[in-house]
């Protein structure tokens, strides 16, 4: 019914003004049916005591003739009514003899037979409406029966129920004109507040994001300024993650950085192939260190920002599981490594995106490979419990120690038993990635003994009912 407004302040007073000019008419309405019947009462007792004065003017004699004594005096009395044509008619209900009359008051009332019987009609005549008030008298002493009427028009009634009206109106709209302003008045001391807040909030940096106060604000806002103050917790919290990552990112890009222009000025200065050779080895292992390692940093911001609550599509982990194992089989000969899948029976259909899904599974095999010891096994697990799909990937190896699997998935934490050329990235990124597709993750490992890493998604029957989502990393 309104037009969306911006002001907060002109909406509800719109809306308070249209409940309160409905309650102005209900109550104008009111006032003026109240005042209508209270003034026909009114009217009407006068006019039912002129009745009871004209009937006292009335006598029969001693051989029963009915005689209206009505002097001028009494008569001009009688019809005294300014602006208001006045009737009046006597009537002997012995034989329906009219005694006196001044007018015409139509058809006399029917089924009169008790003495004192009284009442109201309408009459209308050719020019107006007439309200007729009658009684039915027994005149002493002989009890002749005699109907005695007297009618009046409406327009003393009309103009009390206009003025009554008038009055009504301008006093109801006088009501709402005030308590609209009044209520504009209010809704604007209750924002005040707001607009404190909104100036607290105008006069920070960018980088403060302290809590707004909500002393002062209204209950109503209450909730939303809580929810200000949560989003900016997180802001904080993940801005202070973005600082410490691109610290440890930096400092981890220094070291190969550094090796590279090392093995460079070494190369520039020495005249013997070999020792040029050796060096230009080294330049490509620390640009293969760098170029790893910003790979990684890569696939860990294009998980952060997975909106959890959009899963991709449908993705079989044992199909990409079979693809990782053919990426590292080389890497696995190499360390002397027997790598191999497990699966059970039944689809391994778990809603994600296959790429990051490969990284996931990769840098838990590629972690596993390069701390293992030669000759060890390295198996990846994929089977079907209930409603959920179980991942696992398990060694032989050196195992963690207690400190360890505390730290393991925090971002650039290499164990003291890490061999050099990681960056710590690595399970990092298989943590971030199961957060955003709503796995659990977990780690059981025993130092000398090897570790198996664990994960469980949701399943899914088929593509059919897969969630929908963006496909994009």
């Amino acid at each position: 019914m309104f037009p969306r407004s911006k002001s907060l302040r002109a909406s509800l007073t719109a809306r308070l003004t249209l409940a309160l000019v409905a309650l102005g008419i209900i109550g104008t309405v009111a006032a003026y049916e109240l005042g209508a019947q209270y003034a026909n009462v009114a009217y009407d007792q006068a006019l039912f005591d002129d009745v009871n004065t004209l009937a006292q003017q009335i006598t029969v004699d001693a051989d029963g003739t009915v005689q209206v004594n009505l002097p001028t005096a009494a008569l001009k009395w009688l019809l005294a009514d300014e602006g208001e044509v006045v009737r009046y008619r006597v009537t002997d209900l012995r034989n329906g003899k009219v005694l006196a009359a001044n007018g015409q008051l139509g058809e006399r009332p029917s089924n009169l037979s008790l003495s004192g019987q009284s009442g109201f009609r309408n009459f209308v005549s050719e020019h107006s409406t007439l309200r007729v008030a009658y009684l039915r008298h027994d005149t002493d002493p002989s009890d002749v029966p005699v109907l005695i009427e007297i009618a009046e028009t409406t327009k003393k009634r009309d103009r009390m129920t206009k003025s009554i009206f008038i009055g009504a109106a301008l006093f109801m709209a006088t009501v709402v004109v005030v308590a609209v302003g009044l209520v504009w008045h209010g809704v604007g001391s209750g924002l005040a507040p707001l607009a404190l807040l909104e100036a607290e909030a105008t006069q920070r940096l960018g980088a403060d994001l302290r809590p707004l106060d909500r002393v002062n604000s209204p209950i109503e806002v209450h909730g939303l300024i809580d929810a200000i103050n949560r989003l900016m917790a997180r802001i904080a919290v993940v801005m202070e993650s973005q600082s410490n990552f691109i610290a440890n990112a930096a400092h981890q890009l220094r070291t190969p950085l550094a090796g590279l222009r090392l093995q460079a000025q070494l190369a520039n200065k020495s005249t013997e192939p070999e020792l040029v050779r050796a060096s230009l080895v080294e330049v490509e292992a620390s640009a293969a260190r760098a170029a790893h390692l910003v790979d990684q940093i890569l696939v860990l911001s294009k998980a952060e920002v997975i909106d959890p609550l959009a899963p991709g599509p449908l993705v079989d982990l044992g199909q990409i599981a079979h693809q990782i194992i053919e990426r590292f089989l080389p890497l696995a000969d190499q360390r002397q490594i027997d790598l191999g899948c497990e699966t059970g029976t039944g689809n391994w259909l778990v809603a994600g995106n296959e790429v990051l899904f490969g990284e996931l599974i990769g840098n838990l095999v590629d972690n596993a490979l390069r701390y293992g010891h030669r000759g060890g096994h390295v198996t990846i697990e994929i089977y079907r419990e209930a409603n959920e799909v179980l991942l696992a990937v398990g060694d032989d190896g050196p195992g963690f120690s207690a400190t360890d699997r505390a730290q393991v998935f925090q971002r650039f934490y290499r164990s003291d038993m890490a061999r050099s050329g990681g960056a710590g990235l690595g399970l990092a990124i298989v943590s971030e990635i199961a957060e955003r597709y709503h796995a659990e993750l977990s780690l059981d490992s025993v130092p000398g003994q090897g570790s198996r890493f664990e994960l469980r998604f949701p399943c899914y029957d088929s593509v059919s009912s897969a969630p929908t989502g963006n496909t994009n990393v």
